[in-house]
């Protein structure tokens, strides 16, 4: 029975110790500020660093709603990399390396389909890492959005794109964070007629090298916003429960050899 508990005490002060130095780690490697001149797909993609960008995304004193859901959207943009190529899954940490969520991790040899490459639900943690897809953008976007009292939600457009509908109450716009784009109408008016997307769009073939493969137009942004939009859900009950679990289990793991010194030392006393 003692060496069980020593092997489970051992086991729960390495986990413990895991976790401890993952707070000391980021989940944003700085490649990602170079990584556009090898990939040669979005001009500029990064233009904010981490944690410089976590300030940007405060509200300032007397901004109105849909100057800030704006100004968050195009920040948004400079400080995210469009990213998610299997060979940035350990480089980029798409799969949630061992110090930054063991439970994470090990999902993703149990369930590589969902979490070899994750999404995060919790925007902080997508920010933080700063790689993703249109949706990781509007996760981050959404998140900000939603704290600071404006009504946000994801949408599916057309199956080709993920946006953010900010609703400010009289109105509301389509938030594109992954070109940076928005959209002063809401979706039943560009449902019905796509063509008012056009100028928001119109400069697409700016934003990439000439090397791009298959870069979005300006005619498929308006093809795919006339099509049917759904809700886009990425919330992950597992994820958030495995941020409390990873403290947990080792604390479990630690208690049984740690209450039979206790009680041992108080029978020597």
């Amino acid at each position: 029975m003692k060496t069980v508990k020593g092997i489970l005490f051992v086991i729960g002060l390495v986990l413990l110790a895991i976790n401890i130095y993952g707070l000391f780690k980021s989940l944003r490697n700085p490649d990602i500020y170079t990584e556009e001149h090898h990939i040669k797909n979005r001009i500029g993609d990064v233009t904010i660093r981490y944690p410089e960008i976590k300030k940007m995304l405060v509200r300032q004193q007397g901004e109105s709603d849909i100057d800030f859901a704006v100004r968050v959207n195009k920040t948004v943009n400079d400080g995210f990399a469009h990213y998610w190529k299997r060979a940035g899954i350990t480089k980029y940490h798409l799969r949630v390396p061992v110090w930054e969520n063991y439970l994470l991790y090990l999902a993703s040899y149990i369930n590589p389909e969902k979490y070899e490459r994750y999404e995060f639900s919790n925007y902080r943690k997508s920010l933080e890492r700063g790689v993703g897809l249109c949706s990781s953008h509007s996760i981050v976007v959404k998140g900000v959005l939603q704290e600071n009292g404006i009504k946000a939600e994801l949408l599916d457009v057309g199956g080709r794109h993920v946006v953010v509908r900010a609703d400010f109450g009289d109105k509301a716009y389509l938030l594109d964070p992954d070109f940076g784009y928005y959209v002063p109408y809401d979706t039943a008016a560009v449902t019905a007629d796509p063509e008012l997307v056009r100028p928001a769009y119109a400069d697409m073939a700016s934003l990439y090298y000439k090397e791009a493969v298959d870069p979005y137009t300006t005619d498929l942004m308006v093809d795919i916003f006339g099509k049917h939009k759904h809700v886009y859900d990425v919330k992950n009950w597992f994820e958030g429960f495995s941020y409390w679990a990873i403290w947990i289990i080792p604390l479990l793991l630690i208690a049984p050899a740690a209450i039979g010194a206790f009680r041992s030392g108080k029978q020597a006393g």
